[in-house]
């Protein structure tokens, strides 16, 4: 049986997605400070905010009708099993004219940090984007790369806002050969959000 996460300093932030009735998330990670308590009030402020934001970033009017922000939920990650705490804000859908893009379609924004190396990079995918953001030569548009750093900037600053820096989170590994002690994980703060290239990516969900 898998042990659950527990890392100090850390919380879990998720954004609840629907793509054409599919359940989605993008799940980040995020550092805070000894005296910080998660809360139902952290939740609800957080989510006002960034579904607020997929509408000021332009990026809801990138996304299908189909497509909608359902809210945003907060876990403590630094003692076991707690509790996600979700807003309750209502849903903001997309307002894009068209159809959707297959939901496994979607765009990558790349998480950077002042380290080097795989476990301090980190991945945002994006899914439900109108087939108007798909060029005749099958890339994405260059505009719907720049509202995903727009929004994705605009979400880092809101966790901020709620005590939360936007982080790469490296899960610990237990004892192997290759490390004999084991790797005890890392949180380290975003420093960079961009996009590195215009070429869709595959994302595929499990079933729930």
């Amino acid at each position: 049986m898998p042990t659950p996460l527990v890392m100090a300093n850390t919380v879990q932030v998720r954004l609840h997605w629907t793509y054409n009735g599919v359940a989605g998330f993008n799940v980040l990670s995020g550092i805070v400070a000894g005296g910080y308590t998660n809360s139902q009030a952290h939740a609800n402020a957080l989510g006002t905010a960034v579904l607020g934001r997929f509408t000021t970033s332009g990026l809801a009017a990138l996304m299908a009708t189909t497509t909608s922000l359902i809210a945003v939920g907060i876990r403590d990650l630094r003692t076991a099993n707690q509790a996600e705490f979700v807003s309750v804000a209502a849903a903001v859908p997309g307002t894009g004219s068209g159809n959707p893009l297959p939901n496994e379609v979607a765009a990558v924004v790349t998480l950077r940090t002042a380290l080097a190396g795989r476990s301090f990079r980190g991945r945002a995918y994006f899914s439900g984007a109108i087939v108007g953001e798909n060029s005749a030569a099958g890339a994405i548009v260059s505009g719907f790369n720049t509202a995903l750093v727009t929004f994705m900037t605009n979400v880092q600053t809101d966790m901020a806002t709620e005590g939360i820096t936007l982080a790469v989170l490296s899960r610990p590994r237990p004892i192997s050969v290759a490390e004999p002690a084991g790797y005890a994980g890392a949180i380290t703060p975003v420093t960079a959000i961009v996009t590195r290239d215009t070429q869709w990516d595959t994302q595929r969900r499990r079933k729930q």
